[in-house]
């Protein structure tokens, strides 16, 4: 029954059939809500998850890196500086810099809480691998104890929150034992580190400094002026690395994991420099200076004339390329002071002053700067004369002491009455400014320029080193117009343009070589670790500017300026030198820097000579900027020594020579003349017969005395091996006791050679004169002593005196 009810009523209430269409749009609608949500969920992570993997991967990758490890580079050893014969310049030694870590030592300290603290805070003292706390107070107290800085300084290093801080750099071996131990015993590994780095040794100090250059350590690590600056990609070498991995934790795993990348050592440069000449040329540079009150340094530059290798170049002021950044020369440091006590100075003065004499002594003023040659380039003038033909030996100059060209009135040296006539040979060995205006206007202005050309004097040399200067010289068009007569005048005796000293030397050398102009150049060779020569230079001829016969003759008309002309005081007994004075007046304009001169002028005094005379084999340019006067307008110094190339820089220039000369080996060969006052070692006589001492201080060229009666020298004066000049007396005392009381050394200032020779003799002492021996025949007066008058020395002392005639030379 129930069920026909049921039947029924499904028949009477059919159920719809279902909508089929509906249902698909509402699982369309669903499918869309779904993706519209899943992608607006989805979207953003998709996008994090993109910047992470692909457009920020090296920066999470490297960021990965540095937590897992840690990275330190291994500098590499910085190759070898030397000289022509190997001797050491410049050096690298392994140093170290010592690194914070703070984030390492907060972690160190949660971990030593962790290890011996309970949850209440008390200290777990009972476990064997208990130590102190490290404190950060006591850490920074005990490393600044072994560095020896500011506790306080590296206290706030090592709180701030950061992974890297310099505690230190560059420290020694030593200093890095001792760090190493104190990170042992304090259990502070990964808080306090050291990593090897390279310091730069000098071990000649100050020694060719602007030739050498320094490694800027306190900025970029490159170096810095010089040769270190020039073959920085030769020297330098690449940097290695030692990668360390880190536990979760941040600790490094030393012994898990650890690749190493080995530095690149650089290579080796050696130079044309010779350390011996110019130690020579250094010790005579400074001695120049302090003899004369040079206001403002100078140079000089020894180069083989052959070839152009530079063996020596001394500049002053000099630095130590060990502390570059102090000044040690005594005018700038007076400068330096004299700014820091003015009143009225700004309050930046003393710091911008301190940056000026910085540069000031960095600077190599013989390469960067130019100047007026004066009558140094006088010999450029006589070998392109005597080339042209335009001049013979034979030639006379007549001097009444100056020369009107144009409008202008042109002084020589020697002021009327002048020189008077003169062969050409005398007219260089006096300098005679008259007689080469006569030369160069027989030259022409054209051909004169076209010797400016060929002697390299409108170019570069093209030397291997840095900030070479140029020539300031007259455009051809305004020095072979009409207007350009008093130029070309001027011109010829080097005056109203510049030239560097390198450009100078250069051309000289070839009017003495044979006449082969030759670029001049520093580095010899360039060698591996192993010592295969990479890299050699080979001396380079620019052209030939005179020929052979021309250099010839031009070599002994320069030889007779130091035989008996300007250049006398360069001459040295036994040895042939040529050579050429220079002096010139260079007006100072206003804004000039202050320190080259207290007055409205100053002079530079040179000298340019070459030896032997024959066959040269050296040649130097030497100059002095600034003698200071007595008082504004002399032309003397306080020590009475006339302002000139001749007074000063030959006088200088012949010791330097002859130095120099004796160091490469060159015989001394005298002529009879020359023997008369030849500097003479006495022999030791003690112990030998009174027939054998005579017949050995007379043998020696001496005169000798006898005092006592034996048959044995007991004693002698002066004592053997003491330089005195020939025909001086000796003493032998035959068993008679030798006198022992001291002699006060008497002022022999202003005194003949003669004069001075008789009043040491009086005392017991003994002359020895500094420089050219001729001064024993002429009326030249002592200068200086080298021994202080009134001071205590034995009998038998040897005082050097240096001369002074006063002659008004070039």
């Amino acid at each position: 029954m129930e069920r026909d009810r049921r039947e029924r009523e499904r028949q009477e209430h059919p159920r719809p059939a279902p909508d089929r269409r509906a249902n698909r749009t509402i699982l369309i609608r669903t499918g869309i809500l779904a993706v519209v949500f899943g992608v607006a969920v989805f979207a953003p992570l998709f996008g994090k998850l993109y910047a992470i993997q692909v457009r920020d991967h090296d920066f999470y990758q490297e960021k990965a890196i540095d937590q897992q490890t840690r990275d330190n580079a291994v500098a590499a050893n910085r190759g070898e500086i030397t000289d022509i014969n190997g001797k050491v310049l410049a050096s690298s030694g392994t140093v170290y810099d010592v690194i914070l870590s703070p984030k390492d030592f907060e972690a160190l300290l949660e971990r030593w809480d962790d290890a011996f603290t309970d949850s209440g805070g008390n200290l777990l003292t009972d476990s064997k691998y208990y130590y102190p706390r490290p404190e950060a107070e006591k850490v920074a107290a005990g490393l600044a104890e072994i560095l020896g800085a500011d506790p306080e300084k590296l206290l706030a290093r090592l709180e701030k929150n950061t992974s890297y801080e310099v505690a230190a750099t560059r420290v020694e071996q030593e200093v890095n034992a001792e760090i190493l131990k104190f990170i042992q015993d304090q259990h502070l590994a990964n808080s306090i580190y050291t990593t090897p780095t390279s310091k730069r040794y000098y071990p000649h100090g100050s020694l060719a400094a602007k030739l050498i250059g320094w490694v800027n350590w306190k900025n970029d690590n490159k170096g810095a002026y010089g040769m270190e600056a020039l073959y920085e990609k030769e020297l330098a070498g690449e940097t290695g690395r030692v990668v360390t991995a880190r536990d979760g934790e941040g600790v490094e795993m030393k012994y898990s994991f650890q690749d190493y990348y080995d530095a690149t050592d650089g290579n080796n440069v050696m130079l044309t420099m010779d350390t011996t000449i110019q130690y020579y040329c250094e010790r005579i540079l400074e001695k120049g200076i302090e003899m004369f009150d040079v206001q403002d340094g100078g140079f000089v530059i020894a180069m083989d004339p052959n070839t152009g290798a530079i063996k020596a170049w001394a500049n002053s002021p000099n630095y130590d390329l060990n502390d570059p950044w102090s000044i040690t020369d005594p005018v700038l440091l007076e400068y330096l002071e004299t700014v820091k006590n003015d009143p009225e100075a700004a309050e930046d003065a003393y710091s911008k002053a301190l940056g000026d004499m910085q540069n000031r002594q960095w600077r190599n003023k013989s390469i960067n700067d130019s100047y007026e040659p004066g009558s140094t380039f006088k010999s450029m003038v006589l070998a392109a004369a005597l080339e042209e033909g335009v001049v013979t030996e034979s030639d006379h100059f007549y001097c009444p002491g100056y020369v009107t060209v144009a409008d202008r009135t042109i002084n020589c040296s020697k002021k009327a009455p002048g020189h008077g006539d003169q062969d050409l040979a005398t007219a260089v060995g006096n300098s005679c400014n008259p007689a080469f205006v006569a030369i160069g206007q027989r030259l022409g202005a054209e051909k004169f320029y076209d010797y400016l050309e060929d002697f390299g004097f409108l170019e570069k040399t093209g030397v291997d080193m840095q900030g070479e200067g140029v020539s300031q010289i007259w455009p051809r068009e305004k020095f072979t117009s009409a207007n350009g007569i008093t130029n070309l005048a001027t011109a010829s005796f080097g005056q109203r343009f510049q030239v560097t000293p390198l450009q100078l030397i250069t051309a000289a050398s070839s009017v003495i070589n044979g006449g082969h102009l030759m670029q001049p150049y520093v580095m010899e060779s360039i060698t591996d670790a192993e010592g295969n020569v990479l890299e050699h230079t080979e001396p380079t001829e620019v052209r030939q500017v005179i020929s052979t016969e021309t250099s010839r003759r031009c070599r002994e008309i320069l030889e007779k300026v130091v035989d008996g002309g300007t250049g006398k005081r360069a001459y040295v007994p036994g040895y042939r030198i040529g050579g050429k004075t220079g002096s010139s007046e260079t007006i100072k304009e206003t804004g000039e820097d202050p320190i080259a001169n207290k007055g409205d002028d100053y002079t530079i005094v040179s000298f340019l000579g070459f030896a032997p005379a024959d066959d040269p084999q050296i040649i130097v340019l030497l100059a002095y900027n600034a003698p200071k006067p007595v008082v504004p307008g002399s032309n003397l110094t306080k020590d009475d020594y006339y302002i000139s190339g001749g007074n000063m820089a030959a006088l200088m220039a012949g010791e330097l020579l002859e130095d120099v000369l004796e160091y490469m080996g060159v015989e001394k060969s005298y002529t009879e003349a020359e023997r008369a006052f030849i500097d003479v070692t006495v022999p030791n006589l003690v112990g030998q017969t009174a027939q054998i001492g005579r017949e050995s201080v007379t043998g020696a060229g001496f005169q000798v005395r006898t005092v006592g009666e034996g048959d044995t020298v007991t004693a002698q004066i002066p004592v053997g091996g003491a330089v005195i000049p020939s025909g001086s007396e000796v003493i032998l005392y035959l068993g008679e006791e030798k006198p022992d009381e001291l002699v006060a050394v008497p002022d022999v200032r202003g005194r003949t050679a003669a004069q001075a020779q008789e009043i040491l003799a009086r005392y017991g002492l003994y002359l020895k004169v500094g420089g050219s021996s001729r001064y024993m025949s002429s009326n030249a007066i002592v200068a200086s002593q080298e021994i202080a008058v009134g001071a205590s020395v034995e009998r038998g002392t040897v005082v050097t005196c240096l001369f002074s005639d006063n002659t008004m030379t070039d």
